[in-house]
């Protein structure tokens, strides 16, 4: 049964109706065609049955997001930073879990929002170390130079269980990251967070990628799949030689129509395997969330502009979608409220 769920689950979570962008219309079944040839079960149950057998009551969750730009995307975008507080939500609830987001200093805003949006206690370091079921934001620096210290200083400080990245770029085979659209992400322009793999590995800790766009951190699972799909997965626009494709794996890839809906879906699955549909978050707590986000600064990646939309789509689109997310789980335990 679980498996029946998380495939009507990701089917939800890849609804193509966002606006053609980045991607031409049709691509994202391929993305998630892919990942499921080379993974197999239904992606949100892999996500949601790994988180419960590797983190236990108290144990940290660390999420990385922030899809930053220079002069494009200064504050990020509204895709990354929902997902994140969402599932943040779903682990503190569902799986007893505490948790650390990592994102630049300027996305601080927006992310803290979200978090705040959704109802996560959100604690500076010294009171998030002595409160159950705290969130810990965290400003991971600019560059390539301290990237890799600042990944171990995670990994050792908290020691996460698991690492999830949502709409994070990685770099391609040349070692460039790139916006959907080809363009170079100037390495000391953003957080090299793809050295928290590398840490990942050492310490024998789960990782989880969602995105959208075949660039973003988990994509390399897909990558020769993803140089197909992605009109510039090949040859980018500044150059390199790489294309956009990410090489960087993660141990699990949830692709999704909208980055943030691979985390829901991951979220949506941990409710019906815990048994309660509110280990999820609500269409008021999506509402929430996505207000706070554009006021702090993030845009939606369609219009380029901090309004309240993700990918284009409208915050009406956007609370069905949870709607329907909690549908199924409800209707998967049995507990329907709908008067036949």
């Amino acid at each position: 049964m679980p498996k029946i769920i998380g495939e009507n689950i990701d089917r939800l979570c890849n609804i193509e109706y966002r606006p053609a962008g980045g991607s031409q219309r049709g691509d994202i079944m391929r993305y998630y065609n892919a990942a499921r040839e080379v993974q197999k079960d239904p992606l949100s149950y892999l996500c949601a049955k790994a988180l419960m057998d590797r983190v236990k009551e108290g144990d940290t969750i660390l999420f990385v997001t922030g899809a930053r730009f220079p002069h494009l995307l200064p504050y990020g975008e509204t895709d990354g930073p929902l997902g994140v507080a969402a599932l943040a939500k779903a682990v503190e609830r569902g799986l007893g879990a505490k948790t650390v987001v990592t994102v630049e200093e300027s996305n601080d805003v927006p992310t803290r929002g979200c978090l705040m949006g959704v109802g996560c206690n959100v604690r500076d370091l010294d009171e998030w170390k002595i409160t159950d079921g705290a969130c810990y934001l965290d400003w991971y620096p600019l560059g390539s130079e301290k990237g890799p210290e600042h990944a171990k200083y995670l990994v050792e400080t908290f020691k996460p269980k698991a690492i999830v990245f949502c709409e994070k770029h990685g770099p391609n085979e040349v070692g460039y990251c790139h916006s959907v659209h080809g363009a170079r992400i100037p390495p000391e322009e953003f957080a090299n967070t793809w050295h928290l793999l590398d840490e990942a590995k050492k310490h024998g800790i789960l990782t989880i990628g969602t995105g959208d766009g075949g660039n973003e951190i988990g994509n390399g699972i897909i990558y020769e799949y993803a140089r197909e799909i992605s009109p510039y997965g090949k040859k980018c626009q500044c150059g390199c030689g790489g294309g956009t494709a990410t090489v960087c794996k993660t141990d699990i890839f949830f692709a999704a129509a909208i980055s943030n809906w691979g985390l829901y879906g991951v979220s949506a699955m941990l409710a019906y395997m815990l048994g309660d549909v509110d280990v999820m978050h609500t269409v008021d707590d999506e509402r929430r969330m996505l207000e706070a986000c554009a006021m702090g600064g993030s845009v939606d990646g369609m219009s380029m502009r901090p309004i309240c939309r993700v990918d284009g789509v409208s915050m009406a689109g956007g609370q069905a979608f949870v709607t329907l997310l909690r549908e199924i789980v409800s209707d998967g335990l049995g507990k329907c409220t709908r008067k036949e």
